[in-house]
Order: structure tokens, then sequence, then C-alpha cells
């Protein structure tokens, strides 16, 4: 781990990861399309991270019913800086039937713009 490496993350950078999962279980409840989530995403990665983000959507889908409750829950985020423009975070989601699962993503700074370059459905 280089020096600079933080192994908690500083608040902005939590902001941005919890703003990303949001955005995500936003996607993954069925409250937002997943083309929105497409400006979050490297173009570089797309046909990694689309399947992904499909299978995460997958797992947690039970039809929503006309409910303003999500069906997926984030339960903890756990961030981490491994360099100023690099956020690296697990999220532990928990889905119907209270079944638990995890993401792992890493966000990276470019032209002042977060962009997801990897997302792991656990």
């Amino acid at each position: 781990m280089p020096p600079e490496a933080l192994a908690t993350a500083t608040p902005a950078a939590t902001r941005v990861a919890h703003r990303f999962v949001a955005t995500c279980l936003e996607v993954v409840n069925g409250f937002r399309p997943p083309v929105q989530l497409r400006r979050h995403l490297d173009p570089a990665r797309l046909a990694v991270l689309l399947p992904e983000l499909a299978r995460a959507t997958a797992r947690g889908a039970l039809p929503r019913r006309r409910s303003t409750r999500p069906g997926v829950q984030l339960r903890r985020l756990r961030v981490c800086e491994p360099r100023a423009t690099a956020i690296e975070a697990a999220a532990v989601l928990t889905g119907a039937a209270g079944r638990s699962w995890a993401m792992a993503l890493r966000l990276e700074q470019r032209r002042g713009n977060w962009l997801c370059t990897d997302l792991r459905v656990l």
C-alpha cells in the first residue's frame, strides 16, 4: 500500500461512494432506469460494468408493487482511498427476506468527474 493511501476515506470520498451506491440501489429497486447510471460508468469498461449491474438488479429483483419502500437497502458501506483520485468501497446490502449480499466497486476521478471503473456483485 502506498504511503499516501488512506485505510479510511476522507468525508468527501465517502460522500462520493455513498452517492454512487445510492444511485445503484435506485436502479436495482426499479426507481430509476439503468441508462441513467451510464454517465457514472467508465465508457471503456461498459461491457464489463453493465452485466454486473444487471446481476445486481436480478439479485435484488422482486416485482415492485406500488410501494415507495425499496426492496434492497444499504446495510453498511466501507470506503478507502488508495490514492487521491481513486476510491474503493464495499457495500453490504439487504434484500428480500433479509438476504444479504455485497457489491465491491472502484471509482476514479477523471476530468473532475467520478467514474466507476470496476463493479463486482458478490
